[in-house]
């Protein structure tokens, strides 16, 4: 089931702590890839399917090591240098069939896992479940987003990769639709 997307609250420094963790903050479409036995359904941020775009995301998906699963993340073309290229994926979105060879899902969240609403779980629980089926599964177009416990550190690096930014997300806090300081 299509969940809306918890959205992030803009600041100038990243909080710092033991309760945040932080991530990069990728140039993509944000994207939730849904599971519900051998069907998969690919939504856009806004709740708009776009499956039928994305045959070779929904056949591969289709083998993830779930019976169902909504998976939230971002949608990204990489560029040879390894990069996130938002232009490249936009381009490629217009298109009535994207050439999928280049997309990778970078998953970070993990909302419904085989029936059960893991939304109402801490971010600490959503993420650790979230890499036991990541190391499980051997989906091609799928990378798990690391998260690092300085932000300062990671916003820098980000800096000089030339990456959008970075996300600082609470980690004793469960996921909420819209907009949340909490990540």
């Amino acid at each position: 089931m299509f969940v809306k997307p918890q959205l992030p609250l803009v600041a100038s420094r990243p909080p710092d702590g033991l309760r945040w963790v932080h991530e990069s903050k990728l140039d993509g479409y944000r994207t939730q890839i849904v599971k519900d036995g051998d069907q998969v359904r690919i939504y856009s941020r806004n709740g708009i399917e776009i499956s039928e775009r994305l045959p070779g995301l929904v056949e591969a998906f289709a083998n993830l090591s779930a019976i169902s699963a909504t998976l939230d993340g971002e949608l990204c073309l990489l560029a040879a240098s390894g990069r996130p290229d938002f232009r490249a994926l936009h381009s490629q979105m217009r298109t009535r069939r994207p050439d999928e060879r280049s997309l990778v899902f970078f998953c970070f969240d993990l909302l419904f896992q085989d029936g059960v609403n893991l939304t109402r779980l801490p971010l600490v629980e959503r993420k650790r479940d979230l890499h036991r089926l990541c190391s499980r599964s051997r989906v091609p177009y799928l990378k798990r987003v690391e998260s690092f416990p300085n932000g300062e550190v990671l916003l820098e690096h980000c800096e000089q990769m030339e990456l959008e930014g970075i996300v600082s997300k609470r980690v004793d806090r469960p996921y909420v639709s819209g907009q949340s300081r909490s990540g």
